[in-house]
């Protein structure tokens, strides 16, 4: 379908503040604004895919690495572990969405499956750097963190935060139907890629054998031009 020759009701179904972003990129022009807007939604759709499988797997690398460390599911209540304030809040704020939920005392497994992908990306950061306890680089990482990326080769901690970190904003931009166009998406889709393979080479060929992300992305140009975008 060509998205310039959208109804004109489909504008009614944007606010004015988000199909702005897409107009005032193009001087007001109402045609290349919805194309513009028709190819946000295709990229982002091809995108969430390869991202639910990264997400997956590093959540459940890095959580089976700390039970082996700590030997028991909930492994954040391990004296052992110390965590700073974001990684304790998000650990609690998945316990308390799924107690409104019903649950009054969740599992590990469910609380796992609760938490934010911003956990995880946590947990692969620098913590307060140079603290005895909570300095996540000698707590977390070289004990045990680092065993979740087997296939990393010389990449560093820093280097694959940095990278989790990109992807995440990607995916809460994503999660809240916000424009991606102005991001780096080839790069972002390369780290996912990168990512996935230090865990498991079979992730990354299972996402590249499935995604549809590099070919959207290098369909931009052409889709703002001839219109024909599907998602």
């Amino acid at each position: 379908m060509d998205a310039g020759a959208a109804p004109d009701g489909l504008d009614g179904l944007l606010s004015q503040a988000r199909f702005d972003r897409y107009l005032n990129r193009y001087n007001g022009n109402r045609t290349l604004a919805l194309r513009l807007y028709t190819w946000n939604l295709a990229a982002s759709s091809a995108l969430w895919g390869p991202i639910n499988i990264l997400e997956i797997a590093v959540r459940n690398a890095i959580h089976d690495k700390l039970v082996e460390r700590t030997g028991r599911g909930d492994w954040w209540a391990d004296t052992r572990v110390r965590l700073c304030r974001n990684e304790q809040e998000a650990i609690n704020s998945a316990v308390s969405t799924l107690q409104r939920r019903g649950t009054q005392d969740p599992n590990s497994d469910q609380i796992v499956a609760a938490t934010s992908f911003g956990l995880w990306v946590g947990l692969t950061g620098a913590g307060i750097a140079r603290d005895r306890l909570l300095s996540y680089e000698t707590t977390l990482w070289q004990p045990r963190v680092q065993h979740a990326f087997p296939h990393r080769g010389d990449r560093r901690r820093k280097y694959i935060h940095a990278c989790l970190d990109d992807i995440r904003v990607l995916r809460n931009r994503i999660a809240h139907h916000e424009p991606i166009y102005r991001s780096p998406l080839e790069n972002i889709y390369n780290d996912i890629l990168e990512i996935t393979a230090m865990i498991h080479p079979d992730a990354r060929g299972f996402i590249e054998s499935h995604s549809r992300a590099h070919e959207v992305i290098g369909q931009q140009r052409d889709a703002l031009t001839t219109g024909e975008i599907k998602f």
